[in-house]
């Protein structure tokens, strides 16, 4: 098991921001670092920098 948040701890809303505005639970390790690879990718893909902006939709 390993630690997940929202906002994705790689944006500047993340957990690292001051404030604790985010959300964690526990998930599958294995989800986690899928996750991030496909966010990672995400950023990569459609060349997102520091400062853009962009939607996030989540769906069940």
């Amino acid at each position: 098991m390993q630690c997940d948040g929202y906002p994705f701890a790689s944006m500047k809303e993340g957990a690292n921001a001051p404030g604790n505005r985010f959300s964690a639970r526990l998930i599958q390790g294995t989800d986690n670092e899928t996750g991030g690879r496909r966010l990672n990718e995400m950023f990569t893909l459609n060349r997102t920098i520091d400062g853009d902006l962009f939607y996030v939709k989540i769906t069940p």
